[in-house]
């Protein structure tokens, strides 16, 4: 071999061992996220040591077992499939943390529609509901609620322009404007409770399927969460969210906040999820989970002022 060829040889054989390693070394920097990031999965059971705290019931039984099983609705931003095909989003996220807090290193997720969630928690396919949903006096008639996580106001997914004028529920009345809801969510509610006949309601059981109607044009708009119509619209061309605002209904506010339910019969579970959950809230570590997911500070210093209570 000529002197040359030798040394570009050797050269092209040190510059792949160098792209190896730097690979190596991404994905050792890769596996150091903070537990935070998106599809980051779940902790290792030394991550999430058992507190000496003597629970029982449902909560001894998730550390025994290593996971708790929840129900969301794959709903952008508040609990979806991530990449690795398991649960993320605003309440998955946070909920790991907590549970990790008590214990529990895995967190698993059953998929259902959003007016199933409390059915399916209450007939046990699942333990615990994470997927952002209001607390109100309904559906905790049926469930124990934690205190909330995070506020949020109510927006429109309307077309460009949005040539309806649409700001409120009232002004979709006086617009004859054809409203899209989810099934069993709380626009559904303030909407029927704000005056919207039921000839201009139309409810989807999933947020892909609203929003597939909304693009069709068999409706005018969608009701929604402002985050959540913010992040839909983003890759919508011809769309987009108005303001969010505050439903008022009989002269009150409606300020939607949402959290964690169990069932009734898990209320030490609850306690000890809330417990840990305040303590986070009083200590400033929601934001730094869930702003990744277009969450502000605003919806989560409401949330830091308010109780279960309050909203019931």
């Amino acid at each position: 071999m000529r002197t040359d060829e030798k040394v570009r040889s050797t050269s092209g054989w040190t510059w792949v061992r160098i792209v190896g390693l730097m690979a190596v070394f991404a994905a050792l920097l890769a596996g150091c996220g903070n537990g935070s990031e998106v599809g980051s999965g779940d902790r290792s059971a030394d991550e999430c040591p058992v507190p000496d705290d003597g629970a029982g019931g449902k909560l001894a039984e998730a550390r025994e077992q290593g996971f708790l099983q929840v129900g969301f609705a794959n709903e952008v931003p508040y609990g979806y499939e991530g990449p690795d095909g398991k649960p993320t989003g605003q309440a998955p996220e946070v909920a790991r943390e907590v549970l990790c807090r008590l214990g529990v290193p895995e967190l698993r997720g059953t998929v259902v529609d959003f007016g199933g969630l409390i059915g399916g928690l209450n007939a046990g396919r699942y333990d615990m509901i994470a997927a952002g949903m209001f607390i109100n006096a309904e559906r905790a008639a049926q469930v124990s609620f934690t205190d909330p996580d995070y506020c949020g106001t109510t927006a429109f997914a309307v077309a460009e322009g949005n040539p309806l004028g649409l700001t409120d529920f009232e002004s979709v009345i006086e617009s004859e404007a054809r409203l899209g809801v989810l099934n069993g969510a709380v626009e559904d509610e303030y909407a029927v409770d704000s005056g919207v006949p039921d000839s201009q309601l139309s409810r989807f059981s999933s947020t892909p399927d609203l929003f597939d109607a909304l693009r069709a044009g068999r409706i005018d708009a969608v009701a929604l969460t402002e985050v959540t119509v913010s992040e839909q619209v983003k890759d919508l061309p011809g769309f987009e969210a108005t303001e969010g605002f505050v439903p008022v209904i009989d002269g009150e506010e409606k300020l939607g906040c949402g959290g964690y339910a169990f069932r009734k019969e898990n209320e030490e579970l609850r306690d000890r999820f809330n417990e840990v959950l305040n303590e986070m809230k009083q200590n400033d570590e929601i934001l730094p989970i869930i702003e990744q997911f277009g969450f502000s500070e605003t919806s989560v210093e409401k949330a830091k002022e308010t109780t279960v209570e309050d909203l019931l």
